[in-house]
């Protein structure tokens, strides 16, 4: 099982997107994959059309309730969605004093091993508050997706630190798997700031990119992943390759 956490504190940068088609491209590879929404705006639940407000979900995890896991109508694909209660959690966790604060995702998934999932993605919220401690407490990898824009890099080192942080205090399996470029155009600025930050960061950047397409704008309005929505879409031909790289990078 490899827990894989999409994070970054920028919103905008299709982090929801990324981790909900691959997750569903693992699927469609005949992969189990559970989805953990971590994120209080519930886009990842919002996406898989599951979105219930009195659906038992993350926030329930988090307070340390038993919470089911919700299978969904995409192949080998499951869900802890999330609701807009998880608004709470941050605030809640930091009140209580009696139980740890940064391990209760990692808790809970240690509870479920029984389950065996081939891939657990948690998709964070775009910041690095409690929730974000706990997916990265609880993950083995992290995936960083970028948008290109002047500002690209803008919190990076930051997110650097605390990720070495989390190494370094409650999970030293943690690691940077790679940046991700999203919504990649072929325009000359791109090709330029793409090899500023290839320059820059070497091999953690993934070769695969994934293209700006209007078909990844229409799959969120119909509640479907764009590898489902259309699989000839240039994001979907992305999504596929990128998965192929990324599962290379875990052997």
């Amino acid at each position: 099982m490899k827990v894989i956490s999409f994070l970054n504190v920028k919103g905008g940068v299709a982090k929801t997107t990324s981790c909900v088609n691959v997750a569903a491209e693992l699927g469609r590879q005949g992969e189990k994959v559970l989805i953990i929404d971590l994120d209080p705006q519930s886009n990842a639940t919002k996406y898989l059309n599951v979105y219930n407000p009195s659906t038992k979900g993350t926030y329930e995890l988090l307070a340390g309730e038993d919470v089911p896991i919700q299978g969904t109508i995409y192949k080998n694909l499951w869900i802890v969605p999330a609701n807009i209660n998880l608004i709470m959690s941050e605030g809640e966790i930091l009140a209580d004093t009696k139980k740890a604060r940064e391990t209760r995702l990692k808790k809970w998934l240690n509870s479920k091993k029984e389950d065996s999932f081939d891939y657990i993605l948690i998709d964070c919220p775009p910041s690095l508050g409690m929730l974000s401690i706990n997916a990265l407490a609880a993950s083995d990898y992290v995936i960083v997706p970028l948008k290109i824009d002047k500002f690209a890099l803008d919190g990076f080192e930051y997110l650097m630190g605390s990720i070495q942080g989390i190494n370094e205090e409650f999970n030293d399996k943690l690691k940077l798997l790679g940046i991700l470029i999203t919504m990649d155009r072929a325009t000359t600025i791109n090709r330029e700031i793409k090899q500023e930050l290839k320059d820059e960061l070497g091999n953690i950047l993934f070769k695969q990119t994934i293209r700006d397409n209007v078909d990844v704008i229409k799959s969120t309005f119909n509640s479907t992943p764009v590898v489902y929505f259309n699989s000839r879409a240039n994001a979907s031909k992305d999504y596929k390759s990128f998965v192929e790289e990324m599962q290379q990078c875990l052997i």
